[in-house]
């Protein structure tokens, strides 16, 4: 469906019936004769927990900007291969060989990489003389010291957290007038951090990297800040599409660009909102150290931020940016909706069962699937088993029969 104008309210009733958008077109997969069949997924932001994997994610990209050390530092040389071991480039790799000892006769093996340095992260040690003598341990035990052993007199020692609680449990029982093993501590559960402590955690005063984040508008009232950034934003969509999904030069020029992710049907405006934001269509834009490396197109509604599209720089793929983004985005929709509690929901798109590509999606907690039928939203975790037995399947099991 070719959408020449829409009002946010009204396409965010499409997306709620499993409607997306491309540009100013407006379609919805016939999931039925799909072979794949696509469900809409939708995230609470106001209840939403970081999985371990994406905190530590956070951590990483934090660590990267304030010390600017990147993952795996020193295993660029080091790769793994399509059957998983790994792989090492002897040219660039400093190599030793090894000299072994077979029937007695010293034979030289090929070389093998080590590790001249002290890198903590390297994976390799450079081979221990076999002329050195080796150092051996016996079993006998040495008398002890007269006056060095354990104080029968006086109390074990025990560690400082069990001598503190020991203390606490006295305490009590003497103010509760009872025999302190009856007395129960229940150990206290420090508060969860939320993905705020995480993003705004303390930096250094002079950090190595500095990361700004910045909301254009898009659509058919292009901001000033879009058309002054349009070039370089051009620059990494092309990059993405090439380097990522394989896409010919030609394939990523300007008309693509613009019909693809600039041009939208959604007026803009606040139409009667409490947020603080305009609704309608906008681009996220990252800059890193004054260069722009990633761009998330989305949608702002009356109760959603929708994610539209993400696309970045190869270079910096490995802060695992569309992850990173996602997040990000969350954040957005939770900053909204302390100012215009109707904006709960950030919409991920399609998710996919049998797609792996699509199936991170639902690591985002706590996730709903539309239901092809009844359109309503089912937890993801009770949607799974369905969609392992039924690529296509009915989520909402209320009056099934009927």
């Amino acid at each position: 469906m070719w959408a020449h104008t829409l009002t946010v309210q009204s396409y965010q009733w499409l997306l709620e019936r499993g409607w997306r958008r491309s540009g100013r077109y407006c379609y919805k997969p016939t999931m039925e004769k799909c072979c794949c069949p696509q469900y809409m997924i939708r995230i609470s932001a106001k209840d939403f927990r970081l999985t371990k994997s994406q905190k530590k994610l956070l951590k990483k990209v934090h660590r990267y900007l304030s010390t600017g050390e990147k993952p795996w530092k020193g295993l660029e040389k080091v790769k793994p291969n399509s059957a998983g071991s790994v792989s090492v480039d002897m040219e660039t790799t400093h190599c030793k060989p090894i000299m072994a000892l077979t029937d007695g006769v010293s034979q030289e093996r090929p070389a093998v990489p080590f590790c001249d340095n002290n890198d903590a992260h390297c994976l390799f040690t450079e081979i221990v003389d076999k002329n050195k003598p080796v150092e051996k341990f016996t079993s006998e035990r040495k008398p002890p010291i007269k006056g060095s052993g354990p104080n029968s007199e006086k109390p074990k020692c025990g560690k400082a957290k069990q001598r503190r609680l020991e203390r606490k449990r006295q305490k009590l029982a003497a103010q509760a007038n009872i025999d302190p093993s009856e007395v129960i501590l229940l150990p206290k559960k420090p508060a969860e951090k939320t993905i705020e402590d995480f993003l705004n955690g303390p930096m250094p005063d002079q950090p190595a990297h500095r990361l700004e984040i910045k909301l254009v508008k898009s659509g058919d009232e292009l901001s000033d800040s879009f058309h002054s950034t349009f070039k370089q934003s051009l620059a990494v969509y092309s990059k993405y599409q090439m380097s990522v999904h394989k896409d010919k030069p030609a394939d990523c020029n300007k008309t693509t660009f613009e019909g693809f992710l600039v041009d939208s049907p959604l007026e803009t405006g606040h139409q009667g909102g409490k947020s603080p934001h305009e609704y309608g269509s906008f681009h996220q834009q990252y800059w890193l150290d004054d260069k722009l490396i990633a761009v998330g197109v989305i949608d702002i509604l009356p109760s959603y931020v929708s994610s539209v599209y993400l696309y970045y720089d190869p270079v910096y793929s490995f802060l695992s940016l569309g992850t990173y983004a996602a997040l990000r985005e969350i954040a957005f929709t939770r900053n909204l909706m302390a100012v215009d509690p109707d904006i709960q929901f950030y919409c991920m798109g399609y998710y996919i069962n049998s797609c792996p590509k699509m199936r991170y999606k639902a690591n985002f907690s706590p996730s709903f699937l539309l239901c092809p039928k009844t359109y309503t939203w089912q937890p993801v975790e009770n949607c799974r088993p369905k969609l392992e037995c039924n690529a296509y399947s009915r989520l909402d099991e209320t009056n099934a029969g009927k």
